[in-house]
């Protein structure tokens, strides 16, 4: 079984109220006081929080800290007993939200299963950055049955977040969703999610690796390196939604000579249109359409079993 989340806890006082709704939440928590911040006092930990006089002077001056800083500002005095446990609560609903990928990311790891790529019938790889999350789920939710389809998804983000994808299954139960950190099978009904921190490796019977390499790009995952490296599978479709920038567009043309279909989400319904266009204008999209819209199209595709 999996820890729970441990907090960082920079306070300056003794007061045990926030440390204690922390706990009662369901972390551990490690406290330490601003004189003792140095690198080498510190052990590894999920999330760091501030709650201190001078908190935002704090925040500031340890943005180094890793892997991240929950610090909300204008902290209210202790003594002031309502507004402080106010502050606490909205302390740790934040919390919940920025802890979320570390709990999804270790149960996503375990729900890959082998020997079923033989019942996939087709490999969709699903791509974007700048609002591609909220349109992914606008389009599983139009699934009202899963197609027998293994759908490979990737989208830039910060490494340290990469495990906050696998909410997106929240979209529609149905649709398995798993985080691809270790080894995987492209499976019938499953979204499996391209990690930022580590490459893939995809094997001709549907296995997949996550390897030690990084993404050698600026942006992580590297959508074209991802493309490119999926020639060998030969994929049914790629669709390319909301996001900024051209990344893609090189590994979707290379696609589309091997006769993969090429679909794109409508610019005009992008959060960031400049990823479509880019693919658009490379004239290889045979398909463009709303999420909903492209989710339909391959309901059409893949009916039912009667």
């Amino acid at each position: 079984m999996q820890s729970e989340p441990l907090i960082g806890l920079i306070c300056d006082h003794t007061s045990p109220v926030l440390a204690g709704d922390i706990i009662r939440a369901g972390y551990r928590v490690v406290r330490v006081t601003p004189e003792h911040l140095e690198p080498e006092n510190l052990q590894p930990v999920d999330a760091w929080v501030v709650d201190c006089d001078d908190s935002n002077e704090i925040a500031e001056a340890t943005v180094w800290l890793e892997p991240r800083l929950v610090a909300l500002s204008n902290r209210p005095d202790p003594a002031d007993i309502k507004a402080y446990r106010g502050w606490c609560e909205r302390i740790i609903v934040t919390l919940d939200r920025w802890t979320a990928d570390i709990r999804h990311a270790d149960a996503a790891r375990t729900l890959s299963e082998p020997g079923r790529f033989a019942d996939v019938e087709g490999v969709w790889v699903i791509a974007g950055s700048t609002g591609a999350f909220g349109a992914v789920k606008q389009f599983l939710r139009r699934f009202s049955h899963v197609p027998p389809i293994a759908f490979v998804y990737a989208q830039h983000i910060d490494p340290r977040q990469e495990g906050s994808l696998t909410l997106i299954g929240a979209a529609n139960r149905q649709i398995r969703c798993s985080l691809a950190l270790g080894r995987h099978w492209l499976n019938p009904g499953q979204l499996l999610i391209v990690p930022a921190s580590s490459r893939l490796s995809f094997g001709r019977q549907g296995e997949v690796y996550s390897t030690r390499d990084p993404w050698q790009t600026p942006e992580t995952p590297s959508i074209d390196s991802l493309l490119l490296s999926l020639s060998g599978i030969r994929p049914s479709g790629a669709i390319m939604l909301s996001g900024a920038g051209r990344d893609g567009c090189q590994g979707l043309s290379a696609l589309a000579e091997l006769g993969t279909r090429i679909w794109v989400q409508d610019p005009e319904t992008c959060e960031a249109p400049s990823m479509p266009r880019a693919v658009l204008q490379a004239r290889i999209a045979s398909v463009v359409d709303s999420p909903e819209g492209l989710a339909a199209r391959l309901l059409t595709m893949y009916p039912r079993p009667c």
